[in-house]
This record gives structure tokens, sequence and C-alpha cells, in this order.
């Protein structure tokens, strides 16, 4: 009965470990730098964006034809990070989005090209949506609301 005891006690405290701490391993030992925010990217926290001001910048800039990049960061519901750079060479935009930091995610890196951003406007938002891109997954970069 004792060994039993024992053996339930260790379950529970395997079970009880920090996943805060275990993701953080998780993304050492994968090489997945932590991300450190840039005073340059869009975040878009819960819809809260900030540095709409560098995204409208970007926007001209490819409606322009003149090179530019930019990093657009959207946070889950748990506060993960997911990366999604742009960047604009003068004719196509290729798009690389990483999830690695989301505990609950595919945690992956998906790229394409893309020929544009089209704006799709209603009365309660604002959509910015990749088009012409190579395949068909949701791409879209961000939403404003109203």
């Amino acid at each position: 009965m004792k060994k039993i005891n024992i053996i339930l006690a260790s379950f529970l405290i395997a079970g009880c470990q920090n996943t805060e701490n275990s993701t953080i391993k998780n993304l050492e030992q994968n090489n997945i730098p932590n991300y450190t925010p840039a005073s340059e990217d869009v975040i878009d926290m819960h819809g809260e964006i900030e540095n709409k001001e560098r995204f409208q910048e970007f926007l001209n800039n490819v409606e322009n034809a003149k090179k530019d990049s930019i990093r657009v960061v959207k946070y889950t519901e748990k506060g993960d990070p997911m990366l999604h750079d742009l960047e604009y060479d003068g004719e196509v935009i290729k798009s690389t989005t990483d999830t690695r930091r989301d505990k609950f995610g595919q945690g992956s890196i998906i790229s394409t090209t893309c020929t544009t951003i089209e704006v799709v406007e209603t009365t309660e938002k604002t959509d910015y949506i990749l088009e012409g891109c190579e395949d068909t997954i949701d791409y879209t970069v961000l939403v404003t609301w109203k």
C-alpha cells in the first residue's frame, strides 16, 4: 500500500509542473529565441493596435512599389506572441508567419508569396488581407475595429 501511495504522489507532483517553465525550456531546446518587441513592430493585443501609423506606411509603400518590411505581432488570449513578417521587394510580398511560441497552436513557420494587400472595410471593422498568394490559407494580416 505504501508503494502505491508513493507512486500516486509521484504522478501528482509530475502533473503539477509549472507549464510556463516547461514552455521556456521547450523554446530553448528547440532554439526558438524569446520574442522581444521592437519599437517599430505593429502589435495587435486583442484588438488594441499599437503602431497603426507604421502599418499604414507599409501599405503606402506597397501601393507605390517601394521596398519595405514590417512585423505584425498578434497575441493569443494566453499572451503568446505570433509573429507575421511581411517583406515587400517592390513587386511581391513575402509573408512568413511564425506560431512556434504559441503554447496551444500549431507551432510552425509558414511562408508564401502574395501580390498585394486588400483593404476590406465594413461599418464595424477594416480587414487587411493578403491577396494573390501561392496557397489558400487565411491571410488576414490585421483587423482594426471602429
